[in-house]
C-alpha cells in the first residue's frame, strides 16, 4: 500500500515537471509551425520532448536548437535525424501573381496568416512575416509557389535574442489564427444550432390556414391605331425613290 502511495506521488512530481518544461522547450523552437518534426506545431512537439521524446526532429531549428535543449535537459546533442529533413538557410514563399488563380488554399494552409488575397482574386505573400514552413507549397493546384532565398532588405536574427524575439512573434501570430479559427468555429456550430431550433420550434406550430388568393388577369390591351395608312406609305416611298433617281440623273449629266 505504502509502495503504491510513493509511486502515485513520485508519478504526480514527474508529471508537474514535465508540465513546467512544456513552456521552456518551446520557447527555444523556432516557431516556424512548419510540422517537419511529425505534429502540426512547435508546442506539441515540445510536448513530446518534455515526456522524453528526441530532441533533433526540428530541421528549421538546426543544430543550434538541438544544442539548446540539450543543455537545458541536461543529455547528449545529437544530430538531426535525416528522416525529419536537412537544416538549410532560411526561404520564404513567393507567389508568381501572374499565375494564380485565387483559390485560397494556400491562405488557408498557412499557419500564421502570411498570405494576403481573397477568393477569384490574386494573392501575395508578406515576406516580413513568412516563417518558411512551406506548407502553402502542396495545396496550390496551379504549382505557382516557389521557396526563395530570404530577400536581402527582410529582417535577419543576428543573435539569439534577435531569434528569440523573431519565434516569439511567429508563436504570437499563429496563435492569434488559432483562437480566429476557433471563434468561426463557434460561430458556425451556433448557427447551426440556431437554425435547427428555429426549425424544430416551426414544426411544432399548427400549420397555417391557405391563403385564398383570386386569379390575376391581364389588361385589355388597347386597340392600336396604324401610325401611317399604306397608300399614303406607299405614295412617300416611290416619291423617295423618284428624288432618288433625279439626282442620279442630274450626276450623270455632262457639266
Amino acid at each position: 500500500m505504502l509502495e503504491c502511495a510513493l509511486a502515485y506521488r513520485l508519478t504526480g512530481v514527474e508529471s508537474a515537471v514535465n508540465a513546467a518544461l512544456i513552456p521552456l522547450i518551446d520557447a527555444l523552437l523556432p516557431q516556424t509551425q512548419c510540422g517537419k518534426c511529425g505534429h502540426d506545431g512547435c508546442l506539441p512537439y515540445a510536448q513530446e520532448i518534455a515526456i522524453g521524446g528526441a530532441i533533433n526532429k526540428c530541421p528549421p531549428g538546426g543544430s543550434s536548437t538541438i544544442a539548446a535543449l540539450a543543455a537545458l535537459l541536461h543529455t547528449d546533442a545529437l544530430p538531426l535525424n535525416p528522416k525529419n529533413g536537412i537544416e538549410a538557410p532560411r526561404t520564404v514563399a513567393f507567389i508568381r501573381e501572374d499565375e494564380c488563380i485565387g483559390c485560397t488554399k494556400c491562405i488557408q494552409a498557412c499557419p500564421v496568416d502570411a498570405i494576403l488575397g481573397a477568393s477569384k482574386r490574386m494573392h501575395t505573400v508578406i515576406v516580413n512575416e513568412c516563417t518558411g514552413c512551406d506548407l502553402c507549397v502542396a495545396p496550390c493546384p496551379v504549382d505557382c509557389i516557389d521557396m526563395l532565398p530570404l530577400p536581402m532588405d527582410a529582417p535577419v536574427a543576428r543573435n539569439d535574442a534577435e531569434r528569440r524575439a523573431l519565434s516569439g512573434h511567429w508563436r504570437d501570430r499563429y496563435h492569434t489564427r488559432t483562437q480566429r479559427l476557433e471563434r468561426l468555429q463557434y460561430a458556425n456550430i451556433a448557427r447551426r444550432r440556431l437554425a435547427s431550433e428555429s426549425a424544430a420550434q416551426l414544426m411544432k406550430q399548427p400549420p397555417s390556414k391557405p391563403i385564398e388568393m383570386g386569379v390575376w388577369t391581364p389588361p385589355a390591351a388597347a386597340p392600336s391605331t396604324p401610325i401611317m395608312s399604306q397608300e399614303k406609305a406607299q405614295s412617300d416611298i416611290a416619291a423617295a425613290v423618284a428624288r432618288a433617281k433625279a439626282r442620279k440623273a442630274a450626276l450623270r449629266k455632262p457639266s
